[in-house]
């Protein structure tokens, strides 16, 4: 955060947490800010984090405002030709390439006759350049790396199995430790000959010098020791992966004998800018032994067209570095390093500073418990942020309720999302971790993913058989500070921290049993909608009209969809908002959907016809769905290119085939009801609405949604029934009696609740701008959340057994109770 001001969105969070602020400021004074420079820092290289509060800087950190400014002076000012030529704007960039190979090298304090600098698009693809480049022996190599690796470590191994290794090993610390025994008096042996031994087996270890999990640091002293280890006849080759660790912390690799072989690092994780580029630093004594497979232009010295023949270069970069380099990104971080040098004047002020917020962040989330004394935090580490040197400013945690009870890790991220707070979640590419630390282990991985859900990296479940499948990952940067952490702490306490017992369940929710229904005059249906095609605008029936109810729902209600024309994926209003302005509207008289959204002539589709194409592939992306479908597609290249032009993404209109006997030409709908719903009835077809066929939601219990926001003071962010996507708005008696409600009748159709309507940050989007904003979210997740869960609306189905024919609902109908809930525990159940 840049210094707070009146109308900052943390202002009031900031003030209220000022004692805390002044004590950390006494105590940390020595440690925390550069001198006092911090936020002049913030206010005037960083303006781009104003309004946020950024807390994942492992994953990319922040570039500062002068890197851009001055590269772009660079690029205005100067000629910058292809390396590869030998004209004046040519050799400019060879020039300055080379300059900035030797700046790289200064940085790590590496003698440039013991290390070369090979570019790569990043720090992945450096060390793949590792497997690839490796002098294997076939069935005779081995390759260990250390439990705590990313995956880009562990998918060495597959370099490994085509070669036949009769070692491929995940070791712990222990068993490393352990090897290192009694091993002091021997020398360390690891001369390379000018002459190569042929005869020599050569191994490879590979670890993280600060895992990207929990931060844990490891000893850069382990490569002397395993250097030790090393025979005449076999031979140990250390990978550092630095990416992590880079970031905050100066490396040194001025001892050749005891630095690793092969060092690989991620500039976008140090300076932020550039992107897609690494490097890996390699010393130049193993040039005799590395292999080269492929290769491209520039890399050569001589090669024949039509004979197995060619000679590479002998330089290591010109060797390795396959086609054109990306010559500018490389150029920019000239301007990085000055940048940051001028800045924070060097890493151990860097590394001082964060150690001080995440000693900090540490303290306070270790201390917080429940009204019970339960802790609300599982801590992924093992000691107390305060020692550089074995943890890095990385924070990783899981939540508890106060009944023992897990937090899924996307609540805690979506939440902190609306608030304007970033921080990442899931397992961050590290089985190892993931199954020290969470407990997740092997078998149940492979025993997940072979679940009809299938667990995969990246999806939305977060418990599985009441067990995290992941956690929360906080990390600290350069220009971090402590109104960042302060303001996420104040975030947490209100959300996750169970000050005091749980009231009954229906004080929680806002029901007031007390109420009796006696008079149902005033329940009344306010308006109905349906959404033709899903996530896009909803068209209100006009109140005139009698609307067709099917048991899928409203007719034509979510019957089209918008299907990414790469991934064959449903898009989502939540990560294409300009989703909603897009407004179909129906016209059953003239048997037309007629589409229309700002800049686009009206599209027209005929409701009557369906198109030829079926496809298969498509799959529903939304977060509650998850079920692979077969539709019809509409292949006009007319109608893709409206979509497409509007959304700015290739996407097509498909729909959904309707419900038949098998005897008919159209395909069998695939879709059902949510499991979790109270459905009395097995295979309960469905349209390409989320959960159910119809979500009903009350004026009330809107109203009420907004007094507790104006509550809040958040009077700019008061919302609409809209951002509900409710297909019946109803005027009640009270705010949230629906809750209790099991049955209803709303003229002569009869309708079963069927469960709570579970809430999404879609919510949040304004139906009329496509604009995010952090209501109603926020305010729902202090009182309508339970388990996890966000609840607002009911779920409904329609019992044609019990209706009036024709199956039909208008605006302006009355409805009646026929059923309640008698035991409150059932509402939310």
């Amino acid at each position: 955060m840049v210094p707070s001001t009146s109308e900052d969105p943390f202002h009031k969070i900031i003030l209220k947490n000022s004692s805390e602020k002044s004590e950390f400021l006494k105590e940390s004074s020595s440690q925390y800010g550069y001198n006092g420079r911090i936020d002049s820092i913030r206010e005037n290289e960083y303006p781009q984090l104003k309004g946020s509060v950024y807390l994942d800087h492992s994953g990319a950190t922040v570039y500062a405002k002068s890197v851009v400014s001055s590269f772009t002076n660079d690029l205005t000012n100067n000629l910058f030709g292809n390396p590869h030529s030998y004209n004046p704007s040519s050799q400019l960039t060879s020039q300055r390439v080379e300059l900035i190979r030797a700046r790289i090298l200064k940085h790590f304090n590496a003698n440039p006759a013991e290390y070369q600098v090979i570019f790569t698009q990043n720090a992945s693809a450096a060390i793949k350049l590792v497997g690839e480049a490796f002098p294997w022996t076939y069935g005779q190599s081995s390759f260990r790396y250390l439990r705590e690796s990313h995956n880009s470590v562990i998918g060495l191994r597959r370099f490994a199995e085509e070669n036949n290794s009769p070692i491929i090993q995940a070791i712990t610390e222990k068993d490393l430790e352990s090897s290192f025994k009694n091993i002091h008096e021997y020398p360390i042996n690891d001369n390379l000959n000018s002459e190569i031994n042929q005869d020599i087996v050569y191994n490879l270890f590979a670890y993280p010098a600060q895992c990207n999990f929990s931060g844990q640091r490891f000893p850069l002293k382990w490569t002397q020791m395993i250097k030790r280890l090393n025979s005449d006849k076999s031979k140990t080759l250390v990978l550092l992966d630095a990416a992590a660790y880079a970031a905050t912390s100066s490396l040194s690799l001025a001892d050749k004998d005891t630095s690793p072989d092969f060092v690989a690092i991620s500039f976008y994780k140090i300076f932020g800018f550039p992107t897609g580029l690494g490097a890996l630093l390699v010393k130049t004594e193993l040039t005799p032994i590395l292999k080269k497979r492929y290769f491209g232009g520039g890399t050569i010295r001589a090669v024949a067209y039509d004979r197995l023949w060619q000679e590479f270069r002998e330089n290591l970069s010109d060797r390795y570095e396959d086609g054109t380099i990306n010559f500018l990104e490389i150029i920019s971080l000239e301007h990085a390093f000055n940048s940051i040098e001028r800045i924070y004047t060097n890493f151990n002020n860097i590394k001082n500073h964060v150690t001080s917020l995440s000693s900090y962040l540490y303290k306070r989330m270790n201390s917080l418990r429940h009204w019970n004394g339960s802790p609300v935090c599982v801590i992924h580490a093992n000691n107390d942020f305060s020692d550089s040197s074995i943890q890095g400013p990385v924070f990783n945690f899981n939540v508890k309720r106060a009944d023992g009870s897990w937090v899924g890790y996307l609540e805690v991220e979506k939440l902190a999302s609306v608030k304007g707070i970033h921080v990442r979640t899931g397992g961050f590419c590290n089985p190892g971790c993931l199954s020290r630390w969470v407990n997740v282990n092997s078998d149940q991985v492979m025993a997940n993913y072979k679940l009809a859900t299938g667990k995969v990296c990246g999806d939305d479940h977060d418990i599985h058989n009441g067990k995290p499948t992941g956690s929360i990952r906080i990390s600290i940067g350069a220009m971090s500070t402590i109104d960042d952490i302060l303001v996420w702490l104040d975030f947490f306490n209100t959300y996750f921290v169970e000050s005091i017992p749980p009231y009954k369940m229906s004080q929680k929710v806002g029901i007031d049993t007390n109420i009796t229904y006696s008079n149902q005059s005033n329940l009344v249906v306010e308006r109905v909608t349906l959404y033709p095609i899903k996530s896009c605008h909803g068209f209100t029936i006009p109140p005139s009209s009698s609307w067709p109810v099917t048991s899928q729902g409203l007719l034509y209600d979510r019957e089209w969809m918008l299907v990414n024309l790469r991934t064959g994926k449903a898009l989502s209003q939540k990560i294409f908002p300009r989703m909603t302005l897009i407004r179909p509207v129906v016209f059953r008289d003239k048997e037309l959907l007629v589409i229309s959204a700002p800049g686009q002539d009206p599209l027209q589709i005929k409701l009557n016809e369906y198109p030829d194409d079926i496809d298969s592939s498509t799959t529903c992306s939304s977060q509650v769905c998850g079920d692979k479908i077969e539709t019809f597609i509409y292949t006009s290249p007319h109608i893709t290119n409206w979509f497409t032009n509007f959304l700015g993404i290739p996407c097509r209109l498909a729909r959904q085939p309707p419900i038949t006997n098998n005897d008919n030409n159209f395909i069998q709908s695939q879709r059902f009801i949510k499991p979790h719903l109270d459905v009395p009835m097995t295979n309960a077809h469905l349209s390409l609405s989320n959960e159910s066929p119809f979500l009903l939601i009350s004026r009330n219990s809107v109203n009420h949604v907004n007094e507790m926001i104006l509550e809040n003071e958040n009077k700019d962010e008061t919302i609409v029934a809209d951002c509900f996507r409710a297909n019946i708005l109803i005027k009640a008696t009270c705010e949230y009696e629906e809750d209790e409600w099991k049955m209803i009748r709303i003229g002569g159709q009869v309708f079963r609740l069927i469960g709570p309507c579970r809430r999404c940050h879609m919510i949040c989007i304004n139906h009329e701008t496509a604009e995010k904003i952090k209501e109603p979210y926020s305010t729902l997740a202090k009182y309508r959340r339970f388990k996890g869960k966000i609840f607002f609306g009911q779920h409904m189905i329609h019992d044609a057994e019990l209706s009036d024919s024709p199956f039909e609902i208008k605006s302006g109908a009355k409805f009646e109770i026929l059923e309640k809930f008698q035991d409150q525990q059932e509402i939310f159940r």
